[in-house]
């Protein structure tokens, strides 16, 4: 019996061993096929027609694009809604660098196939021009930009960068119908619920319409005050926050939804703190404290999205799955 142990032993360990040999020739010969396609990339790049190729489509872009990009940056730098528009592109090229790991690689090809995308492009240019939607025009840069990194780069390397591209689609402001449907939403849902948390708290506030009048005090919840510059800033950095995560895809959409809501939390919490300072204080100390609590909002909603995405990820935790090849592996 001890002799017959002894041999399954021996066995059981010389499989073992086999099975660690194959895997770590498998690996060998990725790593080697890897470091070969990571010269021949590597000699790619340093190509100076490459580079040139690069510089051209860049010269190009802004050429075409020019008055367009200096348009939406005088929005970012008027309108407050938008001045987020500056963050967009150092976030994107955060995204990118963050899923540097997974990057496939340069394909040793022009992809034609990026000049569909490109020609969606341009059909939204001639409809901005034609139906004066001024939008269309900012929005044609996602295809554009997509369709130079499928050409140049290959269509794996466009998937990878895909979180990236339509996070630009943030730089654009929002189409003047829909901004001004969804701020006179979110004015009236916050003003009742803010004369409701006022009434909760003990206090007389009765809302009609978009005022709140508490006694003889009117206060008008004005479209500044309708939460949609909380909003929009919230949308980007929460489609920032889900793309960053490495969780499944039911987190990221957690991530995107709770936006709107603490938008509007934040939103209620700014109107119940500038009606109580005008109803307890003086009117010039009531409008420093209005201005402070316009700042603090910021980073209030901040706060609480990530509030959210911290207790979401403390809620479970993703199941790892165990499979027989990854318990050969050493260590």
């Amino acid at each position: 019996m001890r002799k017959r142990d002894s041999r399954r032993s021996e066995d059981a360990r010389s499989a073992l061993l086999r099975a660690r040999g194959i895997e770590d020739a498998e690996g060998a010969g990725r790593r080697e096929r890897c470091s070969g396609e990571t010269r021949e990339l590597n000699s790619s790049i340093s190509q100076p027609h490459f580079v040139f190729t690069i510089v051209v489509i860049f010269c190009f872009f802004l050429a075409s694009y020019w008055k367009t990009l200096v348009a939406m940056e005088r929005q970012w730098r008027t309108e407050p809604d938008y001045s987020h528009g500056y963050l967009i592109l150092p976030l994107s090229a955060i995204l990118l660098y963050s899923r540097r790991a997974s990057f496939p690689g340069f394909s040793p090809r022009i992809h034609w196939m990026g000049l569909s995308l490109l020609c969606i492009a341009a059909a939204l240019r001639i409809a901005s021009s034609l139906a004066f939607m001024e939008f269309l025009d900012g929005w044609s840069i996602v295809p554009w930009v997509a369709g130079i990194v499928w050409m140049l780069a290959g269509p794996r390397a466009l998937i990878w960068a895909i979180p990236a591209i339509l996070f630009l689609i943030l730089l654009v402001p929002l189409p003047y119908r829909v901004e001004t449907l969804l701020s006179l939403k979110l004015q009236s849902v916050v003003t009742t619920l803010s004369a409701s948390t006022l009434r909760a708290l003990g206090l007389p506030a009765v809302a009609d319409g978009n005022t709140i009048w508490m006694g003889e005090l009117q206060m008008l919840v004005e479209e500044a005050c309708s939460g949609l510059r909380i909003f929009v800033g919230m949308a980007a950095f929460a489609f920032f926050w889900a793309t960053l995560i490495q969780r499944a895809w039911i987190d990221r959409v957690i991530v995107l939804v709770a936006a709107l809501p603490m938008a509007v939390l934040a939103n209620i919490i700014r109107v119940v703190a500038t009606c109580c300072s005008y109803y307890f204080f003086d009117e010039s100390t009531a409008g420093v404290l209005h201005d402070w609590e316009g700042v603090f909002m910021v980073f209030l909603a901040a706060g609480l999205l990530w509030s959210v995405m911290f207790y979401w990820q403390k809620l479970y935790y993703p199941d790892v799955s165990l499979t027989p090849r990854s318990q050969l592996r050493p260590g």
